[in-house]
């Protein structure tokens, strides 16, 4: 009899209930996975007689991470001959809530790739769900099987079977699901009429046999095809390739067979017959099939991978990747799929993987192009239509990349880095893989995998940066976090840290962090997100600097740091810092090439804006926001009678919030829009642009600005800083409101609406105006620059990013997190996740004998390190 447990049946059978004997399992029975917090569990007992469950603990294992985390004792409850007791998340649905038994909203708070289990007094006794951060039961209810109601703690896919997804059919009451009958291939006794898959793919984006919402039809279509591949990760079914070729370039030969099973017997070149419903899944085609509606009818070879080909119809490449959607296909190097984004975590999927661009890497719309502008518009539509995301079936574990297993595992000539990597801008040959679509975008699921032959290095890996040279180099350098405080270094009095979270992490960042700065060799260089701990013989800026040192033979030519005194007594030591953030700018050179004429401080604004209030009062932006001051000595190039003002900077962050941003647009706010994709903050960064630039006119000299300028290269901030006027971009730039300067108010409630530049030329895109230094999601960008004032225009040599830290993939970098068993390399790759930008200028000019002289002993002193 199936009987729902009520606090009523339990206090009955209270009284005499016994440990369990030996007829009675207690078992995970269903499992729901629904969408939001529609999540719940049934444990059932299959036996004749009452058990108690004291010992008895449900645990989920958060991502499969192979440790039991979150958990519900069970201990004092009793379960009775043939019912079930449902745990469920407390922000479930009601209908979920009205049988349920316990609310809880921890060890329910699973999702997909969570496995579960019942322990008895700490020991597995029934596990779901796989370990290793796999998506076994993501969106799906899944039923314990009648022939399958025995414990065990290995999980077995067969033994379940799935309902759709928020289904709560059988909750609460001891059920199973069944195998289901054989299916066999007929259709009123007879041999069915098959739709061909070419037909149901159609010659447009979706299937013709689709009209519109429900978006899936009422009738079963026969489908005959070959079994191309079977997911059971990411994709739950197979991919079938048509048994004839319609020799129609705009009809796909394949076609995925959804079948919610996390396990299949099919094998690539199973002869299959399906039953199911033609489906666009958020414009995805396919056939949806009830479980077990397909049969296989026999084998024949496997399908080869179709190379992808761009034809002259097809309006872009978007249209290109339709005409093969489903199918077995693979990249060549006339396709010219790229790099664009290495591989690592993706936030929207919640699963590691890789992106590819045809032709081109994608560009970051506002590096080119003026923020908010039509061409602007038209590159992020650009990057949309080029965009191929390469994923694996099920996910990648810790530090592997499944489809290029030697991926950062060999050194073989022994010079501390690896061969087998993989860089933004590598056009990648010969990726096979099936062609699926989700998250509005062009999905490869690899199912082959690659070796360094199939990457062709077109911005390969340098030892050393390649760019014409002068007398004096000048470079950026984001030191990702450099925090020697939890290692014997000084307290940072500003707040805790954000670096290595051990001393072997520590000592892999530091090693690579110097190789690189040996490597960049440049007569001064403006450090970023270095620890603002002081200057002291413990400060991180000081021992950077020793370690530096350590390394370079010749005293005469090692660096110094550009100390700052803030108590005014002329002596700096291990108290003076520079602002109140935790992470600070700073500048070291080389005495041989500069002398330090004057250290300054320039302050940079806050903000100081009313609070922002939802309509249920709620504060989402409290209006004080804050920004890194910029630290700018002047220095006297020796040999000449120049001198030279250097402000490093680090603005305001994108990920931040200010006042502008949470505002309602009747407020003269973004109502949290970011419609023209410069981030948060850009109003504030204005402000802080024009700040410098107020306070570098006050100086006399040649000025750079470096720094992380956290703004593309067309970004409000930058033209501001270069070339701004409302006639030439078509657009008005404001600052932020309430802004001041050590207490002055630099603009009040309405901001300001800015129409004057402060004629600085962009360094880097005047050498190269298709450059890059930093990535985010699939878009590369630069967000350090070097900003030369016109004075120096005669002076200038080249200037140029080097990639070393950008383009490399995040499992290179010195964290040891999600790095599994990954060697960790102390080679200058990864030392940062920004590029550093150099540049070069001839101070002692351009044609005089003792120029030409310094350069070539400049020159030889260099091919001689």
């Amino acid at each position: 009899m199936k009987q729902k447990l009520t606090p009523t049946l339990l206090a009955a059978v209270v009284a005499g209930a016994l440990s369990s004997p030996a007829m009675a399992d207690i078992i995970i029975s269903q499992y729901v996975e629904g969408g939001s917090n529609n999540k719940a569990i049934e444990i059932a007992n299959t036996g004749d007689t009452s058990v108690s469950l004291d010992g008895y603990t449900l645990a989920k294992s958060t991502n499969g991470g192979g440790e039991w985390g979150s958990s519900l004792s069970l201990d004092g409850r009793v379960l009775a001959a043939q019912s079930v007791l449902v745990i469920a998340h407390s922000s479930a649905s009601d209908d979920i809530k009205a049988v349920a038994d316990i609310i809880n909203g921890s060890v329910t708070g699973f999702n997909g790739d969570d496995p579960m289990a019942l322990l008895k007094d700490g020991v597995e006794h029934d596990v779901l769900g796989v370990m290793g951060d796999v998506d076994f039961a993501k969106d799906v209810t899944l039923v314990r099987n009648s022939d399958a109601m025995t414990p065990s703690s290995t999980y077995d896919a067969s033994q379940w079977s799935s309902l759709p997804k928020d289904s709560i059919e059988g909750l609460g009451i001891l059920d199973s699901g069944s195998a289901p009958e054989s299916f066999a291939c007929t259709q009123d006794g007879q041999t069915p009429n098959f739709t061909a898959i070419q037909d149901i793919q159609g010659e447009g984006d979706t299937s013709p046999f689709i009209n519109g919402y429900p978006y899936i039809t009422d009738q079963d279509f026969y489908v005959q095809g070959v079994v191309s591949a079977v997911t059971t990760g990411l994709t739950k079914g197979f991919y079938l390739q048509a048994l004839s070729d319609d020799y129609n370039p705009d009809t796909s030969e394949g076609l995925f067979v959804h079948t919610n099973q996390s396990s299949s017997e099919l094998q690539p070149g199973d002869v299959v017959c399906v039953k199911g419903k033609v489906q666009e899944y958020y414009n995805h085609t396919q056939l949806k099939t009830e479980s077990n509606n397909w049969v296989k009818q026999g084998e024949q070879a496997a399908p080869s991978a179709t190379e992808i080909e761009i034809l002259p119809s097809d309006s872009d490449f978007d249209r290109t990747l339709e005409r093969y959607e489903g199918m077995l296909v693979k990249t060549t190097q006339a396709l010219d799929m790229r790099v664009t984004r290495t591989f690592g975590y993706d936030y929207a999927a919640r699963r590691n993987n890789m992106v590819l661009a045809q032709g081109r890497i994608n560009m970051q719309p506002n590096q080119n192009f003026a923020a908010g502008s039509v061409l602007a518009e038209q590159q992020s539509i650009e990057n949309a239509q080029r965009r191929l995301f390469v994923e694996s079936d099920a996910k990648a574990a810790d530090g592997e990349i499944p489809y290029y297993p030697d991926f950062g595992r060999t050194d073989v000539d022994q010079d501390g880095s690896t061969e087998d990597y993989i860089r933004i801008d590598d056009t990648i040959i010969g990726l096979e893989g099936v062609l699926t679509y989700s998250y509005g975008d062009y999905r490869l699921i690899t199912t082959n995998t690659l070796t360094s032959e199939n990457f062709v290095r077109n911005d390969p890996r340098s030892q050393k940066i390649e760019m014409k040279e002068g007398d004096l180099r000048i470079a950026t350098f984001n030191v990702l976090n450099y925090f020697n405080s939890p290692f014997g270094g000084d307290t940072n009095p500003h707040g805790d840290n954000r670096g290595a979270n051990s001393y072997e992490e520590f000592e892999v960042q530091q090693a690579k962090i110097v190789n690189a700065i040996l490597r960049l060799d440049a007569d001064i260089i403006g450090l970023m997100e270095i620890e603002n701990n002081g200057f002291g013989d413990s400060g991180a800026i000081r021992q950077l600097v020793d370690q530096l040192n350590a390394r370079i033979d010749r005293k005469k030519d090692r660096y110094d740091i550009v100390a700052i005194d803030s108590n005014g007594d002329k002596v700096t030591d291990e108290n003076d810092y520079i602002g109140t953030d935790v992470i600070t700018t700073g500048v070291i050179y080389r005495p041989k090439v500069v002398k330090l004429q004057d250290s300054r401080v320039i302050p940079m604004p806050s903000q100081q804006a009313p609070e922002v209030v939802d309509d249920k009062g709620k504060v989402i932006e409290d209006g004080k926001n804050y920004q890194r001051d910029s630290l700018a000595p002047t220095f006297k190039v020796k040999g000449t009678k120049e001198s030279i003002t250097v402000a490093i900077n680090h603005f305001k962050s994108k990920g931040s919030s200010c006042w502008e941003d949470a505002a309602p647009v009747e407020q003269g706010g973004q109502g949290g829009d970011d419609l023209d994709k410069q981030g948060s903050c850009e109003n504030f960064r204005v402000a802080a642009a024009v700040a410098l630039g107020d306070a570098l006119n006050e100086i006399d000299g040649h000025k750079v600005i470096l720094g992380d300028m956290n703004s593309y290269g067309m970004e409000d901030p930058m033209l501001v800083l270069t070339d701004y006027s409302q006639e030439k971009y078509g657009k008005t730039i404001t600052a932020a409101r309430n802004t001041y300067i050590v207490g002055a108010v630099q603009f009040g409630d309405e901001g300001a609406v800015i129409t004057d530049n402060y004629g600085y030329i962009n360094a880097v895109a005047k050498a190269h105006p298709i450059s890059w230094s930093y990535s985010y999601n699939d878009e590369v960008g630069a967000l350090d620059h070097l900003l030369i004032s016109p004075s120096l225009e005669k002076h200038f040599v080249d200037a140029t990013d080097w990639h070393i830290n950008g383009g490399e993939s995040t499992l290179f970098d010195y964290n040891d997190e999600y790095k599994g068993d990954l060697p960790k390399y102390q080679d200058h790759f990864r030392a940062s996740d920004h590029d550093p930008a150099v540049l070069e200028l001839n101070m002692a000019g351009s044609f005089s004998f003792g120029a030409m002289m310094s350069l070539f002993g400049l020159a030889l002193w260099r091919r001689r390190q």
